[in-house]
């Protein structure tokens, strides 16, 4: 093995184990929307700025973690997601909405009209079990050409050198996460199975390249 290669290897070895212990002392940052959080749907019934809305939360939430999602087709109605939610900062939105949103003559909001509702907790595995599925049609199907393909070369001995290719660098990226706190998220997931695959298919243009 040459000497650059011993030194990814080294590298990613030290990730994993560094990874392997901020996970076992803080667990993974997961998403807002993975956590235990409440949610308030609002329907506004006029045009939201975005931006705008984001601010106006953050001045009634502070330091809280949120995110606000669109619920209608239209952009009157929002969903508004956070850690949790006290009677004050309940209160504030409500003024909040009133004065940005409700005109002389309309309704007001008011703090009885405005429910809270508590999401509880995803399991990682729930999230990911969807998909895993699709990522393992797509591998089974280009690890079974390569079978094939390579039938002459030591086709296992390939395919295994690449699982544990694949095995690493998922656990690499996964250290990495755990480590820079990165949120961990439906997105994340879906880049990381984005990443297997095409390593999957870099590694057989690889091969076919050499053959």
């Amino acid at each position: 093995m040459k000497t650059s290669k011993k030194i990814i290897l080294l590298g990613l070895i030290l990730l994993i184990i560094a990874g392997v212990v901020v996970i076992a002392l803080k667990g993974l940052n997961v998403s807002l929307m993975f956590k235990q959080h409440e949610s308030i749907n609002l329907l506004i019934g006029k045009e939201i700025d975005y931006i705008e809305f984001s601010n106006m939360c953050k001045e009634v939430f502070g330091n809280k973690k949120f995110i606000i999602r669109k619920i209608e087709l239209f952009d009157d109605s929002v969903s508004i997601n956070v850690d949790s939610i006290t009677d004050e900062e309940k209160e504030n939105l409500v003024n909040k909405i009133n004065e940005r949103y409700v005109s002389e003559g309309e309704d007001e909001y008011t703090v009885d009209n405005i429910n809270i509702t508590t999401i509880p907790n995803i399991r990682l595995r729930d999230i990911i079990s969807i998909y895993i599925k699709p990522v393992l049609i797509s591998a089974v199907m280009i690890l079974a050409y390569m079978i094939i393909r390579y039938r002459k070369n030591k086709p296992l001995e390939t395919i295994g050198k690449i699982l544990l290719e694949l095995v690493l660098t998922e656990v690499a990226i996964l250290s990495l996460i755990a480590i820079v706190r990165i949120p961990f998220s439906s997105v994340v997931i879906s880049i990381m199975f984005v990443i297997a695959v095409i390593e999957l298919i870099a590694y057989n243009l690889k091969l076919e390249k050499n053959n």
